[in-house]
């Protein structure tokens, strides 16, 4: 089951929860019960590959160049 971070608009708080997908619609902020809450999306590192993250391994300065950007 994946896990999904959020952010809730009326306390502030961040959560993780692992949920399917189509339970996601339903969850709710362990703190303060709302609803109102927003999906963060982090970036996603994928067997070595970071997504063109500093340090990466991009030597051509142009993301175009390489598959690992």
């Amino acid at each position: 089951m994946p896990a999904y971070d959020f952010r809730c608009k009326k306390c502030d708080k961040n959560f993780t929860v692992q949920v399917s997908i189509k339970d996601k619609a339903k969850v709710a902020c362990p703190e303060c019960c709302s609803g109102d809450i927003q999906q963060k999306f982090n970036r996603v590192n994928l067997g070595g590959i970071s997504g063109g993250s500093a340090g990466s391994s991009c030597s051509s300065g142009s993301c175009g160049s390489c598959s690992g950007c």
